[in-house]
């Protein structure tokens, strides 16, 4: 009989380079033309500013502006789409050491103005939110998670806790003025926090880690959240421990409590999940 489980598609739960070391080989591979598709991956002098930036030798102004020089006729959109390329690749398959060079850098893409007009030099294109958004949160994680190998389970966990830091990392790098606006949306943090520590079916061994990772790096700005009732999506859905409404101190005090009382029984957790 064959008991083969047929593997679900799904990019949150792959591990694609996650853990590649920051040499030669790396930026190689993300240097076009790649697959025969030149489009799909920088230009040789971006891969090397890139590199330069992350070896420390140069700052996130000066390296923006030479990924964001377009090579010969190239458009915008192509280039823009080729950068946050790489720097999403690296954002999620590097070392965490080099998050906040990443965030740093990402912010100063953002921000980057043009210098004939003086206009954002991506305005009116797709976020760098939007583009993480479409390759790595996608809804059916679990599920696909089931149809994958237990033997790479803990090495899945750890990259599902690094997207956490690295997403939340951008959060605090770049706040808006409520949940939804920023580098990265606030509300990505409510919605992770409350699946783990209000859902009684969480998948414990991903999701109360990335939790404790986004009250660590975020804390600050979610208890600004709590003081002040703010609203979000993620924490109007009904069936939970704690019921839907707004962000509150006694929400966020529950939260500790609740991730402490997990914590304290982790080995089992970790046995059972």
């Amino acid at each position: 009989m064959n008991t083969t489980v047929q593997e679900i598609a799904c990019k949150s739960v792959e591990l694609d380079g996650f853990g590649s070391a920051t040499n030669d080989a790396w930026f190689d591979q993300h240097t076009a033309p790649m697959d025969g598709e030149e489009e799909t991956e920088v230009h040789p002098y971006q891969a090397a500013a890139l590199k330069a930036y992350l070896k420390g030798d140069s700052n996130p102004s000066e390296t923006a502006a030479i990924m964001a020089k377009p090579h010969d006729t190239e458009k915008k959109t192509d280039l823009r789409e080729c950068v946050f390329g790489i720097i999403e690749d690296a954002l999620f398959e590097l070392s965490e050491s080099h998050t906040p060079a990443l965030v740093a850098l990402i912010r100063e893409l953002n921000q980057l103005q043009d210098e004939e007009d003086g206009e954002l030099v991506w305005t009116g294109l797709m976020s760098f939110g939007h583009s993480w958004s479409d390759g790595w949160k996608q809804c059916h994680w679990r599920k696909a998670l089931a149809t994958r190998d237990p033997a790479t389970r803990a090495e899945r966990c750890a990259a599902h806790v690094h997207q956490a830091f690295g997403e939340a990392s951008c959060v605090m790098a770049a706040l808006g003025p409520n949940s939804e606006d920023g580098l990265l949306p606030l509300s990505w943090g409510y919605e992770c926090i409350s699946e783990a520590l209000e859902c009684q079916d969480a998948v414990w061994d991903f999701e109360v880690p990335a939790a404790a990772v986004w009250i660590k790096v975020a804390g600050e700005r979610l208890r600004e959240g709590a003081k002040k009732d703010e609203k979000c999506w993620a924490l109007k859905r009904e069936g939970r421990l704690w019921p839907a409404g707004p962000m509150s101190m006694d929400r966020w005090n529950f939260w500790l409590k609740r991730l402490k009382e997990i914590e304290g029984t982790g080995k089992v957790i970790l046995k059972t999940a």
